[in-house]
Order: C-alpha cells, then sequence, then structure tokens
C-alpha cells in the first residue's frame, strides 16, 4: 500500500512537470508569433516608403550629404555616410541608379516639405538613424 501511494504521489509530480513544461512551450510559441507577427525585429517598410533597400541606403546616404555637404566632419555624421555608402555597395547592382532614385525622392520630399529644408534633414537623419539601429549599427560617437 505504501509503495502504490509513494508511485501515485511521484506520477502526480511526473504530469504536473510534463503539463508545465507543455504550457511553457506553448506560451513561448506564442510569444514569437506575436513578436513576428508584430515586425519588431524587422521594419515592415523602409524610411519614407523608398521601394528597396538599396534605395533606402541612397536616400539616407543623400541625408548624410545634404546635412554636410563635401565635408567630413567626423564623429557622428561621419558614421552615418560610412555605414550607408558600405550598405549600397554590399547590394550590388547599379549604384548610380540607387543613388539617383534616393536623390529624387529626397529633393521631393524636400519641395513638398512647407517648412524650412534644414528641420525635414534634421527629422530625416533622425529616421536613418534610428533604421541603422535597427540593422545593428552602433553609432561609436553616441557611446
Amino acid at each position: 500500500m505504501v509503495v502504490h501511494a509513494q508511485a501515485r504521489r511521484q506520477g502526480g509530480h511526473g504530469l504536473r512537470n510534463a503539463v508545465l513544461a507543455i504550457v511553457s512551450f506553448l506560451a513561448l510559441v506564442a510569444l514569437f508569433w506575436m513578436t513576428w507577427k508584430s515586425q519588431f525585429a524587422a521594419p515592415a517598410s523602409y524610411v519614407f516608403k523608398t521601394p528597396t533597400q538599396e534605395v533606402e541606403a541612397a536616400y539616407c546616404l543623400a541625408v548624410v550629404r545634404q546635412i554636410a555637404p563635401g565635408g567630413s566632419f567626423g564623429g557622428y555624421l561621419d558614421e552615418a555616410q560610412d555605414f550607408w555608402l558600405k550598405r549600397l555597395m554590399t547590394y550590388g547592382g547599379d549604384m548610380a541608379d540607387n543613388l539617383t532614385q534616393g536623390e529624387t525622392l529626397l529633393g521631393r520630399h524636400l519641395a513638398t516639405f512647407p517648412g524650412p529644408d534644414r528641420v525635414w534633414l534634421m527629422d530625416a537623419m533622425d529616421a536613418c538613424s534610428n533604421r541603422a539601429l535597427v540593422y545593428g549599427f552602433r553609432f561609436r560617437a553616441f557611446q
């Protein structure tokens, strides 16, 4: 009798652990699905609704070049310029066409923006920097 009661108690713990493991696994699967569905890890679209990653990189590169034309100021701006240029170069394809598309789109945005160009450029620089962070880049200037 004593053996049967002890076996039943141990069997109850085993069943409880199995149910707990299954519930934990299902909770983990649900959390993964919700994260994937909400697109937390990957952006749903590109900055300023650019059509491709190549044009997005060219757009952000054009933003940096508009803020600091022809100059190298070091720090944050150089890091951003280097990041977007390297990202654009890794895609291959027609780099000149991507640069043209990015600059044309930026020009269109600047032309239709009711405020000063500088305001749009600063907001665009902020959006591009946030996008670089999403892609895993870390600005040394901010560390």
